[in-house]
């Protein structure tokens, strides 16, 4: 197996090793993993405590560390402001860094019956822009292809050409 390969297969981000990324995180934040359920495996791997209503979400690769910070940061000065969003657990330090990945911990919230109109949609929209955004928190510019950007740069085998073309279609 030449380096190359060897690197790209350590480097594979797959459901079991988000398990066991996990149960590393768990364990360093005092928290149960046993019975958590993986809910979603994707650009993060999300998995669900059953031992506290709790998400823990898992970053592909350290790459996407200053991501997580800013996340953290926006949570916690949204939920200083009181306003309705995902929130972070508050009492721990975040995120951490397990195993080369970024690992956030968040409250599970659980959606009512009733969806919100689009009328309820654009009153929190306004009233989240509103808000004064606090020196030293960076809020990027929405991308509608989110963190392409960091995927392409990863990819392996995408002849140059190819790769700027693809890299010019999500800016």
């Amino acid at each position: 197996m030449t380096v190359d390969a060897a690197r790209s297969r350590e480097e594979r981000f797959t459901s079991a090793g988000a398990g066991r990324v996990l149960v590393a995180a768990c364990r360093a934040a005092g928290l149960e993993d046993r019975g958590a359920e993986l809910i979603r495996f994707g650009e993060n791997a999300l998995f669900r405590l059953a031992s506290a209503p709790v998400i823990v979400r898992i970053a592909r690769t350290a790459d996407y560390l200053p991501l997580a910070r800013n996340e953290v940061a926006v949570s916690r000065w949204l939920a200083g402001e009181g306003f309705p969003a995902a929130r972070v657990i508050g009492d721990l330090e975040q995120p951490l860094l397990i195993h080369g990945h970024p690992v956030t911990f968040w409250h599970l919230f659980v959606e009512g019956d009733r969806k919100a109109t689009y009328g309820e949609l654009g009153a929190v929209l306004r009233d989240l822009h509103t808000l004064d955004l606090p020196a030293g928190l960076d809020i990027p510019t929405y991308s509608v292809f989110g963190k392409t950007d960091l995927r392409l740069d990863r990819a392996a085998g995408i002849p140059d050409g190819r790769h700027r073309v693809l890299a010019q279609a999500g800016s």
